[in-house]
């Protein structure tokens, strides 16, 4: 995961760019989603390039046979453009909101004129893919390795950004990032809600035994992520 810092400095070097030049500024609209709202469906990544400038978005890759499955969680100043990357591929990428967001959006014939105009696009496209790659190893990692009550505890920690709630996630959701199905993680929650972990409520858990959870994740790297101001 990218550090707060470099999250930061990529947000203000945008942000810059934007104030500074108007072509830039034209180009590009500005978007707010709640936690929990659909960004952008796999038709609308296809046909622009996504900023991320504020909160937290997930990536959701959908299969042919409709499992879905969370590739990615990408944070402050992260790009999103699938139409760079496509290749003639059908798209199966959508973003959805983990915490309120701010989006900016340019549609894909004006960010290639971007792209090709600012290096600083192309450096911030550079780092977004690599750090989106390096989530997807991670993730074939603990599908392939990790225990799924680990993982779910890992998940909800990390979720909770070091408070005490998980809101605006359902336990279809949650299925989505373990890769795993409804049923399953539902049967896991219920297991920690016996144990006295955590608190089930609509669209909304309770973290009761952070120190609890941790134990339950095991050897798996627990990482808090940054807060968002």
């Amino acid at each position: 995961m990218a550090s707060e810092g470099s999250q930061h400095s990529a947000v203000e070097m945008l942000i810059e760019l934007r104030q500074d030049d108007p072509q830039f500024r034209h180009a590009i609209s500005t978007q707010a989603f709640r936690a929990g709202q659909a960004v952008a469906e796999p038709d609308v990544l296809l046909r622009n390039m996504l900023i991320l400038i504020q909160g937290r978005v997930q990536l959701i890759h959908e299969s042919r046979n409709g499992r879905r499955l969370a590739l990615a969680t990408l944070n402050p100043g992260a790009m999103i453009w699938e139409d760079a990357w496509r290749e003639g591929h059908s798209p199966a990428m959508s973003a959805n909101a983990l915490t309120d967001c701010i989006v900016w959006m340019a549609p894909s014939p004006q960010a290639q004129e971007l792209f090709l105009r600012y290096a600083a696009l192309r450096w911030d496209m550079l780092r977004s893919a690599g750090e989106r790659l390096a989530q997807v190893e991670n993730r074939m990692e603990e599908v392939a390795f990790e225990r799924l009550p680990e993982r779910l505890a890992w998940l909800l920690l990390d979720l909770a950004c070091g408070g005490r709630f998980v809101t605006a996630t359902s336990h279809n959701s949650l299925a989505d990032m373990l890769g795993t199905y409804r049923e399953t993680v539902s049967a896991i929650l219920r297991g920690f809600k016996a144990a006295g972990l955590v608190k089930l409520g609509y669209r909304k858990i309770e973290l009761c035994d952070a120190g609890g959870l941790r134990a339950a994740a095991g050897s798996l790297p627990y990482c808090q992520p940054p807060r968002i101001h």
